[in-house]
């Protein structure tokens, strides 16, 4: 690039925006990348304190432009449901066109954030959004950047996005409360409201409800009928302890193909039972400090279950970083 003063400027093609602010009250950008300076422009860069401006040279030949290089990360990054912002100060964002769970390649992401002067900047793998949320950001630090950057980072992609959203797709739920002291009406079923409320922002609606007393073969049988009632995602509440008169795992172990899980490296939470019933439907057997503790091991597990993003051990096991929510 080359330098001219601002004096020299007019007629020139500015080849990156240049930012206005002033605290408490205005950011903006006043000069884009691609304006022909004018005399009259010369006061106001001065006031900016732009007394000199860049310029592409010949020799810049190699070397890609920072709005060239956000274009090219969000092609790297962007996967499904998402689209791109207007470029602004060379920087690109994702936007998420519906409501999901954004999913992050970790490893992939650290890998092109470690080559150079390349940033790819994200919200939480598992996170939760909503359409129009703004998902990553993509920029160089450099005004300039050697193209062969960009090329190692296109190595790393290989035709595999880094970001994708998973739409939420399950939209029905069946609940069975165990407990005697709720089947006899001693004392009132606390979970289903709570449950119903943690899912409502997620689009799913309760259509089948079972309370029944003490017993795996209860248990067994209440699941097998909202299941049948058509329930996309199963909740079981009461019974969840390691007390020996609590049954609700052992009835979720007999009804499901695969348990992924009794017992949850989260806290609040952690007496949690993940498990998947032969079709895929996933079953969340619920502890009680789910009633007390907002975010738990439910606000953890819920999205991803909705988004049919199946969990494995693995995932369990990795939930202990970051896992301590009270």
């Amino acid at each position: 690039m080359k330098q001219i003063a601002v004096q020299d400027a007019v007629g020139q093609t500015l080849c990156h925006d240049i930012v206005r602010i002033v605290i408490g009250e205005v950011k903006d950008t006043p000069f884009r990348r691609g304006h022909v300076i004018t005399e009259q422009d010369i006061p106001a860069l001065l006031d900016l304190g732009k007394e000199h401006i860049y310029i592409m040279e010949p020799e810049d030949e190699g070397y890609l432009h920072e709005e060239d290089v956000a274009r090219a990360l969000f092609d790297i990054a962007a996967g499904s449901n998402m689209h791109a912002s207007d470029m602004a100060q060379g920087k690109l964002e994702a936007i998420a066109d519906v409501d999901g769970l954004l999913k992050v390649d970790v490893d992939r992401l650290h890998a092109i954030n470690s080559i150079g002067e390349l940033t790819i900047v994200t919200k939480l793998n598992n996170s939760p959004v909503k359409a129009g949320e703004k998902l990553a950001g993509m920029r160089c630090i450099p005004l300039l950047l050697e193209e062969e950057q960009v090329v190692d980072a296109r190595k790393i992609w290989n035709q595999e996005p880094i970001l994708n959203v998973k739409s939420f797709v399950r939209k029905t739920m069946g609940i069975v409360t165990t407990g005697s002291e709720v089947f006899e009406g001693r004392i009132k079923d606390a979970f289903t409201a709570i449950i119903e409320e943690r899912c409502a922002p997620y689009g799913v609606t309760k259509i089948a409800h079972e309370i029944v007393m003490d017993n795996t073969d209860n248990i067994v049988a209440a699941i097998e009928k909202v299941k049948a009632a058509g329930a996309d995602i199963i909740f079981c509440t009461g019974g969840m302890s390691v007390d020996p008169d609590d049954l609700t795992p052992g009835a979720i172990s007999r009804y499901a193909e695969r348990v992924v899980t009794y017992g949850l490296p989260v806290l609040p939470g952690s007496m949690v039972c993940i498990a998947y019933a032969a079709d895929g439907t996933p079953i969340l057997g619920v502890p009680g400090g789910v009633l007390f503790s907002k975010p738990s091991a439910f606000d953890a597990l819920v999205p991803r279950l909705i988004a049919d993003d199946e969990i494995t051990k693995e995932d369990c096991i990795a939930m202990g970083h970051g896992g301590f929510l009270g």
